[in-house]
């Protein structure tokens, strides 16, 4: 192997001062036209993701260094924080002619050119592993680290769960479960190093109707390729807003709890416990009671902090909501909130599409925060996702579903169309690198 660098540039001694700049040109020669691994790497690194990965295909070479952790570690360093995102929608719906899932997301940029709407994208999803049984009751029920977590729902009561990366197309199937719950509420947790998923847990939790002091989960490793069952006795009796999905933190999942506050749930630990987190002490206890059953409220993790928003059910006539109020966890091991923003709807700005939807008395469903900017969050009002502003104080109409339907309708799709449910909307942030799933795809027998 040869290397040769040759660097030209202009001196002058006589008046350092009056020295005009000029900039080192440099040239780099590889004999034989052989480029040195170093060499590939730094290229490589300053490339789009999916460029790189579709380099894989070059040679065995070229796919050996990029599978590397330490190339994965390099990628990760030098990534932008700007990573694509979207809020994606929970329903998944069929198209046999294609032989593909697709998935209703809104809000630019997620994995596909938005050939169908400025504001619309589809995510495309495989069909099942080893299963002709293929119906429109499919779902998204979480989203982890890029990776998104469905239920096929072949029967009743029984779960049907597959793990997809939308960045490599990669499908594992995960065993039917053998506990039949009523109502299931399911959580997504990973582990993952150096780009690669180490494990990973699957937790159904029964959601009963009305207080239980006993709680019943199931939950799936990765690392035993098993479900196993796991009852919880509390000392209150627990009643989980079932509509609101559990959000992750910490290798825990969180449910809300209409009278308690916040349940924490930790898979990981064998100990079979779960522990409380109060809520704020002024929040409107009506948003979360069996009537509304958290539809206006938002609990998530945002910027490593768990954050609670609800927008009030009480009617301020002619309104149907009477303000919005958020609060930030403090520290995770406490139950002290801190109140970041209240106004009330006198103050708020309304869009002009979005006044008749106020007029008429529609309560906003609360849907994700910003990834990056703490000041805005989304919301469902009717049929339309809005923005909303704590700065500005205003809502702001970003996709009018009437004008997707009509293009879905022109592109022959109209029928497969559903009207997304905003509480169980995610936010769905891809990673720099994405996390590769296990080859070895396990039987969903």
């Amino acid at each position: 192997m040869e290397l040769c660098v040759n660097s030209k540039k202009e001196e002058s001694f006589e008046n350092p001062i009056s020295v005009e700049l000029v900039k080192t040109k440099s040239e780099m020669f590889f004999s034989n036209g052989y480029l040195p691994d170093w060499f590939l790497i730094e290229v490589l690194s300053r490339l789009p993701v999916k460029c790189v990965f579709r380099y894989k295909s070059v040679s065995k070479r070229w796919r050996f260094l990029i599978s590397a952790t330490s190339f994965a570690s390099l990628y990760i360093s030098r990534a932008s924080l700007l990573t694509p995102w979207t809020i994606l929608a929970n329903t998944l719906c069929v198209n046999m002619n294609i032989g593909n899932f697709l998935a209703q997301s809104f809000l630019p940029d997620l994995v596909s050119d938005n050939w169908l709407h400025s504001r619309f994208s589809m995510v495309h999803f495989p069909n099942m592993v080893g299963s002709s049984e293929v119906g429109e009751g499919c779902s998204v029920v979480g989203v982890t680290d890029g990776l998104v977590l469905y239920d096929c729902c072949v029967g009743e009561e029984v779960s049907d769960y597959h793990i997809y990366n939308a960045m490599t197309g990669c499908c594992v199937a995960i065993p039917r479960t053998s506990t039949r719950f009523d109502d299931v509420s399911t959580g997504f947790l990973t582990k993952y190093e150096g780009g690669s998923l180490m494990s990973y847990k699957v937790v159904r939790l029964d959601c009963q109707f009305g207080e239980s002091y006993v709680l019943k989960f199931e939950v799936f490793s990765s690392e035993t390729g098993r479900w196993r069952r796991v009852v919880v006795y509390m000392d209150v009796a627990i009643e989980v807003v079932w509509l609101r999905r559990p959000v992750a933190l910490n290798g825990k999942l969180h449910w809300i709890d209409r009278r308690h506050g916040i349940l924490v749930f930790n898979p990981f630990d064998d100990f079979n416990q779960c522990r409380i987190i109060g809520l704020p002490s002024d929040i409107d206890e009506r948003c979360i009671d069996a009537r509304n059953n958290g539809r206006s409220v938002l609990f998530d993790v945002h910027q490593g902090q768990l954050r609670y928003m609800e927008v009030s059910v009480v009617s301020v006539y002619p309104f149907g909501f009477s303000g919005i109020s958020v609060w930030v966890l403090d520290e995770y091991d406490s139950s002290s909130w801190t109140l970041q923003h209240k106004v009330k709807i006198k103050d708020i700005s309304f869009d002009d599409i979005l006044i008749s939807k106020a007029l008429n008395g529609t309560i906003p469903t609360p849907i994700a925060f910003h990834p990056l900017d703490a000041n805005i969050f989304y919301l469902g009002f009717g049929d339309t996702i809005a923005s909303y502003n704590m700065k500005t104080l205003k809502l702001d109409a970003l996709v009018d579903p009437a004008d997707i339907r009509g293009t879905l309708q022109r592109n022959g799709r109209g029928s497969l169309r559903k009207t997304p449910c905003w509480s169980s909307a995610f936010l769905f942030t891809l990673p720099p690198w994405p996390i590769s799933l296990p080859i070895k795809k396990r039987n969903s027998n």
